[in-house]
């Protein structure tokens, strides 16, 4: 009797577990529908996105101000052109002038100087000397129209060195003095 009430329960409890829910709607989904519930979950997904949107005002990004003319970066890339400029005159064979000139320089997007021009002397050996000096300058790349930079450049007649006054004498050395030797006891 035992083993017909054992056997009762276990076919019991193997008929209820073949017998779960039933999940309705199992079919194969037609192409229409499919479409259908790709466009119901899109369109949720831009309510969320469109939910969380920020609004607020938009400046500048860092890169946007990267790429501005950069007036500093400028000024500094001049002055070294500058420099490079004021000793023409020692660096030409020519008898050179002194004066002061005006020099223009203008830039391209790229950064590198497009046209150089001074205001006089730019067909003497020194003039071209300037030119060259001006038309090296490099600037940080940057967006918006050419720019360009004036700038005053110094004309000076070479320091001459003199042979007198330049030499230097080397310091004399001194020899090291022998300490006086202990006497004896």
């Amino acid at each position: 009797m035992r083993t017909g009430w054992l056997g009762f329960w276990v076919v019991a409890a193997v008929g209820a577990a073949g017998c779960g829910p039933s999940y309705g709607g199992q079919d194969a989904k037609t192409p229409d529908e499919i479409i259908a519930e790709q466009e119901r979950l899109g369109a949720e997904q831009e309510k969320d996105r469109a939910a969380q949107e920020y609004t607020g005002p938009v400046d500048e990004t860092d890169m946007e101000k990267k790429k501005q003319w950069d007036k500093k970066q400028v000024d500094l890339e001049m002055k070294r052109a500058v420099r490079s400029a004021e000793t023409c005159p020692g660096s030409v064979t020519e008898k050179s002038p002194v004066v002061t000139v005006k020099a223009s320089v203008t830039c391209g997007n790229d950064g590198h100087a497009k046209k150089a021009t001074i205001s006089e002397h730019e067909d003497t050996e020194v003039g071209k000397c300037v030119l060259r000096a001006m038309n090296s300058v490099i600037v940080p790349a940057y967006v918006g129209n050419e720019e360009t930079v004036e700038w005053e450049i110094e004309l000076k007649e070479p320091e001459k060195k003199s042979d007198k006054g330049d030499k230097k004498k080397a310091p004399e050395k001194k020899k090291p003095e022998k300490k006086a030797e202990e006497s004896e006891e």
